[in-house]
């Protein structure tokens, strides 16, 4: 066959991610904050987008009937579910404005794994942190809603006092001190974590400081005279040493006590106790001279500034006894499309080129409206769902959670996991059992050994908690112990899962228990 140039027409089809989409994906995993943070900057560069007025009314009501999610006996009203009516209206709103190659878009729940990188969802914003605790007790009663919350202003929440570097740099004028020695102690005071201590290697602060370790220990025993007494210490037991050095109370056997700390913590009091060479009357006293000590002076001087987590979703229970699914309008921008603006200019002689960008704003302020909706509705078809397999838990506790994964809600509402993924991520959603992430209730699932039950990762820990809080004290369970017991029940587990499961609780083991609740001096 001869090797010879040749025209070929080739039809394929292939996944095309139009702006308008990338702009759509990254709106489904970006926070409630971030999104109010977004659509300001959309509206600060869309001449035909403007802020409407708050609706007390939820997305996606019809005034006649219902706007909650009766997930209770799985019934959906019209804010839950999108049906082709909704998207037929949607379709027709951006007929005469969506582009031409736009069209045939990819629908949001495909997975776009391969041909978009999404590695920018790990640096949107922080992942806002709250400690629920297995049984979501520490709830905060905070935020915007329709669920009689209350909700204090965050100016008013945060710290008017003297900050611990504001404290430390006042000090800092009036030190005996070279000046390379206060740039020096300067550059520490901006080392400090809040608590007051120096996490960094000495080391590394010499080399960066073109010192000699020996220079920066002297400057180190300076700025430790700084109060409130205890700053700058690199651990512990030095904080405490600079504080009982002022008490005129660091003696050498006070000197063995503090070097050898860590065994106070673990209630080896009787061996202590011999290291020191201290009879049991003196050791008391010094373990009470510890407990007046101060561990974390810098706290002293001002608090951490903290954030109340808003939900975007409330779950609340009717008075019928089923279980109703809110979005939180609070936290949805609620943007329009200034067509008013659009008929004034349009109906004008303009250039091309204006003509051209009147054109494109008018297709972005449309499709961020409709996307505002999609995202909307999507949240709450997501968590209706999460609600209606997880009512036990809302209903008993932390010990009725039933093991799911997101290809679980992706099949159960006809979407992609990778959309789930998305709209799961910083979100949270108000029980009555406390605020939680939406991944809280995304857990590994413990099978069962005489059955095809499968029992939640997270009760397992919640039921080992139970145990070791009830342990007697003449009688601490071992893991081998807790592993006999939760078999019992006829739930198959090993003994390194129980003591995976006990460290992530930060519970101690067994030995370092029974000298905490038995200390023997």
């Amino acid at each position: 066959m001869a090797l010879t140039p040749r025209l070929d027409i080739k039809q394929s089809q292939s996944l095309v991610l139009t702006p308008q989409l990338q702009q759509a994906i990254k709106m489904l995993q970006l926070s409630s904050a971030e999104l109010v943070e977004f659509v300001a900057e959309e509206v600060a560069q869309n001449p035909l987008l403007e802020y409407g007025e708050r609706s007390s009314e939820p997305i996606g009501e019809e005034k006649s009937s219902t706007e909650q999610n009766n997930v209770g006996e799985g019934e959906n009203s019209a804010s839950g579910a999108t049906d082709k009516e909704d998207m037929k209206t949607s379709d027709d709103f951006m007929q005469n404005t969506m582009p031409s190659d736009a069209s045939d878009d990819t629908p949001l729940d495909t997975d776009y794994s391969e041909i978009y990188d999404d590695s920018f969802a790990d640096n949107i914003g922080a992942n806002p942190s709250q400690n629920l605790g297995l049984n979501g007790s520490n709830m905060i009663t905070g935020g915007a809603g329709n669920f009689e919350y209350t909700d204090t202003s965050a100016d008013q929440r945060q710290s008017s006092t003297v900050s611990l570097k504001e404290h430390l740099d006042a000090q800092l004028m009036l030190l005996q001190a070279k000046p390379y020695e206060k740039i020096i102690i300067q550059y520490l005071i901006g080392l400090m974590d809040e608590a007051g201590y120096i996490n960094e290697e000495t080391s590394l602060i010499a080399s960066r400081c073109g010192c000699d370790i020996d220079d920066i220990e002297r400057i180190f025993k300076i700025a430790q005279t700084m109060e409130p007494l205890g700053v700058f210490a690199r651990n512990l037991s030095e904080c405490l040493k600079i504080q009982q050095i002022n008490n005129d109370r660091y003696d050498p056997i006070m000197e063995i006590f503090l070097d050898n700390l860590e065994m106070l913590g673990e209630r080896k009091f009787s061996e202590l106790r011999q290291m020191c060479n201290v009879n049991k009357e003196d050791f008391l006293d010094m373990v009470e001279e510890i407990k007046s000590l101060n561990p974390k002076p810098g706290l002293e001087f001002g608090e951490e500034t903290v954030y109340t987590i808003i939900p975007d979703i409330y779950v609340k229970k009717s008075p019928k006894g089923k279980w109703l699914v809110e979005l939180n309008n609070e936290t949805l921008p609620k943007v329009l499309t200034n067509n008013h603006y659009f008929n004034q200019i349009g109906g004008k002689p303009t250039k091309k080129e204006d003509k051209e960008y009147i054109d494109n704003c008018i297709i972005k302020a449309n499709w961020l409206v409709r996307a505002l909706d999609q995202r909307a509705r999507t949240i709450l078809k997501v968590s209706s769902e999460l609600v209606r397999i997880q009512k036990k838990f809302l209903e008993d506790g932390v010990q009725y959670l039933v093991p799911i994964n997101l290809k679980t809600i992706a099949d159960a509402i006809e979407m992609h996991e990778s959309t789930v993924s998305r709209v799961t991520t910083n979100k949270y959603i108000s029980t009555p059992r406390g605020i939680f992430e939406m991944k809280y209730f995304f857990t590994n699932a413990i099978s069962s050994l005489n059955s095809d039950n499968q029992y939640s990762s997270k009760s397992i820990k919640y039921k080992i908690k139970e145990l070791i809080d009830d342990e007697s004290p003449k009688k601490i369970l071992s893991d081998d112990k807790i592993v006999e017991i939760i078999r019992a029940e006829g739930i198959d587990i090993a003994r390194r899962t129980v003591a995976k499961y006990r460290e992530s609780l930060q519970i101690p083991s067994s030995i370092i228990r029974r000298r905490m609740k038995n200390p023997v001096l």
